[in-house]
């Protein structure tokens, strides 16, 4: 698969500071750039360099959750649903809050990327300011997961939580990202159109 010059960049970016034992990385490239599809990437190099076992990836939706497993599943040229014979599954946010013990047991046990799409979803430095799904992620995934890669097109929140998993600087406290590509680069790379705002009296 060809990628745009952006994705191939934010690829090694990844790559290198995971094999130098930084295990978060936050991407925050605009809605429509192609998150996805470098998000497998960064998956199929880990695989080829050996450094881990599984890939779990989250979502807002059912329809987002089956998107990525049909991109993961047609990049790594393998099952992704799961299964026996399968190196990774694609679920919502939502489906974490059913998972029992045993589920999150495979992240102790195995080296495993997790991957989360929109991940201003999930909010919370602490429990004790986590929204539910950020709740998960601190329990289950944090300290447990080889790399998490995190990805979004809006790194805020209206409640101005902190989202999960995120770096912040103090004093102004404002998010720190691994690898940014804005829509001003999108839009001179030819991968978004020009916004058109129209307005209507």
């Amino acid at each position: 698969m060809q990628l745009r010059q952006w994705q191939s960049e934010c690829v090694n970016h990844a790559t290198k500071q995971f094999s130098a034992n930084q295990r978060h990385f936050l991407c925050l490239a605009t809605p429509g750039a192609g998150k996805t599809v470098m998000a497998s990437e960064v998956a199929a190099r880990l695989f080829e360099q050996g450094l881990i076992d599984f890939v779990l990836c989250f979502s807002p939706s059912v329809n987002i959750a089956q998107g990525i497993q049909k991109t993961f599943s047609q990049r790594l040229s393998c099952r992704f649903d799961g299964v026996i014979g399968s190196i990774g599954c694609s679920y919502t946010y939502q489906g974490m809050l059913s998972f029992k013990e045993d589920f999150w047991q495979l992240l102790e046990k195995n080296r495993v990327l997790v991957v989360f799409d929109e991940i201003h979803h999930c909010s919370g430095r602490t429990i004790e300011d986590a929204n539910v799904w950020g709740e998960e992620i601190l329990l289950n995934i944090q300290d447990k997961a080889r790399y998490t890669l995190a990805l979004t097109g809006t790194p805020w929140r209206s409640d101005q939580s902190p989202i999960a998993l995120s770096r912040y600087t103090d004093p102004d406290n404002k998010i720190q990202c691994d690898f940014i590509y804005g829509l001003k680069e999108a839009i001179a790379d030819i991968v978004c159109r020009s916004p058109k705002i129209v307005l209507i009296d």
